[in-house]
């Protein structure tokens, strides 16, 4: 869909920048016409001789009453009818536009006379043929290339499209192969505790400490297929989100209260700067808070204990609710380049052997999913870009949710 409107976007747009184009050479090539072809083409010929032609419209005005003259005197005779009130009338109109030297008894005797003469009537001819020809050519070329740039265009997104088309089942292989690896591990390990419960190799002192490492590895994995299925569940077909009218700086608070026991485990630094003011939104509550929650467990699981994390919330019309931004920053350390392009890609996570156990990759994805359906904009602003935005120089890297 997104292919089709850009396009359409782009042949609309190349057709007027064309025709406008066209029109203002048009012009440009009549006037060369007027002036120095049309003198050129009839000069010491019958036809300067006898009319007075000095511009594209009395030519083709020319041609017309030579060509209508030859139907009238072949055509009305057969009827029974004189042609000499329809010669006169043409002759007349020959006289009014200034294009016969004299009044119209000699227009008429100049029709009779240039229509006798065969090398008048083939100058003539060829003169409005080639004229024709010069004043239709910017529309031939700019038809021409109007035609070559649409194809060039429809061309390129045709493999724009088909490399969307690999990438993403790049992505769908890299996905299953990461979901494998995820799951693999916990599903060794407790593998390797169980059998190692079962055959009595443990001492009776060390049991409880393997019953609790299975139960963890097996928490984890239940961990990872939930946040699959939300994200399967989220990208399928037929899944709508349920707005409703909600106060988004109460649904703010509640989430770092939700967290606020993970940061002191973590030994982290909180400050949070929200509204006393009720600001009403429409949106999905419980779909929204994931969003929150997520940014502020990923500030908190991927950065160093003692990190400094801020929530605020900012309002540019109090009174109106209108562009409201959230903002989850940290003093955790910036994320490298080629990881920040990909940082709400499914499964992408700071840790390359995936062996840290530190996240899915999968939050993110589920909170950019989430703010997509709400037409909102999720983005990571890192340092130097991050002042921008006046919050504290001690944060190095911000998500913003702007609604």
């Amino acid at each position: 869909m997104g292919s089709e409107k850009q396009i359409k976007s782009f042949i609309l747009s190349r057709f007027y920048m064309v025709f406008a184009v066209v029109s203002v050479v048009e012009l440009f090539v009549v006037f060369l016409t007027n002036t120095l072809l049309i003198p050129w083409l009839i000069r010491n010929t019958p036809v300067e001789l006898l009319m007075q032609i000095d511009k594209v419209e009395n030519l083709f005005l020319v041609f017309f009453v030579m060509a209508a003259t030859a139907i009238v005197n072949n055509i009305l005779p057969i009827f029974k009818v004189s042609p000499v009130e329809v010669n006169q009338f043409l002759a007349k109109l020959l006289a009014d536009h200034g294009i016969a030297k004299g009044n119209t008894d000699d227009a008429n005797t100049i029709i009779e006379v240039f229509s006798s003469d065969t090398k008048s009537v083939v100058t003539l001819l060829l003169s409005v043929f080639l004229i024709a020809l010069v004043l239709i050519l910017p529309y031939i070329i700019g038809g021409i290339l109007y035609s070559v740039a649409v194809a060039r265009r429809i061309r390129k997104l045709e493999r724009e499209k088909e490399e969307a088309r690999i990438n993403d089942e790049k992505r769908r292989y890299l996905m299953i192969s990461n979901i494998v690896h995820d799951l693999k591990t916990p599903m060794t390990t407790v593998y390797g505790y169980a059998k190692a419960l079962n055959d009595g190799i443990v001492p009776a002192d060390k049991q409880p400490e393997y019953h609790e490492a299975i139960m963890a590895k097996t928490e984890r994995m239940n961990e990872i297929a939930l946040l699959l299925l939300d994200y399967v569940k989220l990208d399928s077909e037929g899944f709508t989100i349920k707005k409703e009218r909600i106060d988004i700086c109460e649904l703010v608070r509640s989430c770092c209260a939700l967290c606020y026991t993970d940061v002191e485990s973590a030994g982290d630094e909180i400050d949070i700067d929200i509204p006393e003011k009720p600001l009403l939104i429409s949106a999905d509550s419980v779909q929204l808070k994931r969003v929150i929650t997520n940014l502020i467990m990923n500030a908190i699981r991927h950065n160093p204990d003692g990190t400094k994390i801020g929530v605020f919330l900012k309002c540019e019309s109090m009174s109106t609710a209108e562009d409201i931004r959230i903002f989850v920053a940290d003093s955790g350390p910036v994320i490298p380049s080629p990881l920040c392009e990909q940082i709400f890609e499914p499964f992408v996570t700071g840790d390359e052997s995936r062996t840290s156990g530190s996240g899915t990759g999968l939050g993110l994805a589920i909170s950019a999913r989430i703010c997509e359906m709400h037409e909102f904009d999720l983005k990571l602003v890192q340092k130097p870009e991050i002042f921008r935005y006046h919050l504290d120089d001690a944060y190095r890297k911000v998500f913003v949710v702007a609604m």
